[in-house]
């Protein structure tokens, strides 16, 4: 009987053993795989899923990744706007030059107090000259209302003044008129009435510098439509 050596004896078994585990491992992906190929090939999102077999969990129409993606289906955020009606607050543009004062308070004559001439009344009197001086530079001034219009905003280079407006003062104006039931105004009251209205702020002190200078300087401008 033939001894082996205890290394080579060793070497032998080990060799064995690695051949018997890859011919166990063959025969279990065979086992697993089927006719239609290897397991390994066969991940549930595998390009390969039709070539898997009947049985496999990748075959075709099997894949869970070729389901009907809930994603790809209309997009309800898609459906129509809302918002992008028609806004029914844009109908009309908010104009706060218009005669009826729509962007202001709703009409009120018993608000005529604040425009109309106190009794007793007697305006700032100065050099005509340094008023209307001083008066267009009011004419142009935002810091005069509360919502940064200027007198300027509505009649720049002569816009918002009707044909009445060269007729002499007092005489009757529509924003007067329709918003403080007054049926006529001096010029010094037609300032008020923008100041309070249109501009959205408190009106000028009766004897104040910058009445006097704006009404000196609205009659100046008067002067070319007559």
């Amino acid at each position: 009987m033939t001894t082996i050596h205890p290394l080579r004896q060793a070497i032998r078994t080990s060799h064995d053993h690695r051949r018997t585990t890859w011919w166990s491992a063959v025969l279990m992906t065979a086992m697993l795989a089927g006719p239609g190929g290897a397991a390994a090939a066969c991940g549930p999102c595998s390009p390969c899923k039709g070539k898997c077999g009947a049985t496999q969990q990748c075959k075709a129409k099997c894949n869970p990744c070729s389901g009907k993606n809930p994603c790809s289906g209309k997009n309800p955020c898609a459906a129509k706007n809302p918002c992008a009606t028609k806004n029914p607050c844009a109908t009309k543009s908010c104009n706060p030059c218009a005669a009826t004062g729509q962007c202001a308070a709703k009409p009120n004559p018993c608000a005529a107090k604040r425009v109309t001439r106190p009794a007793g009344y007697q305006p700032y009197e100065g050099n005509p000259c340094a008023l209307v001086a001083t008066g267009e530079k009011l004419f142009n001034d935002t810091s005069l209302s509360s919502n940064g219009l200027s007198c300027s905003s509505c009649h720049n280079d002569g816009a918002g003044y009707k044909a009445t407006f060269a007729d002499a003062y007092p005489h009757s104006v529509a924003m007067a008129q329709n918003i403080f039931g007054m049926e006529s105004v001096h010029m010094d009251e037609m300032v008020q009435v923008c100041m309070v209205q249109p501009m959205a702020d408190e009106p000028l002190p009766w004897d104040s510098e910058e009445l006097a200078a704006l009404t000196a300087y609205m009659l100046k401008v008067q002067e070319q439509w007559q």
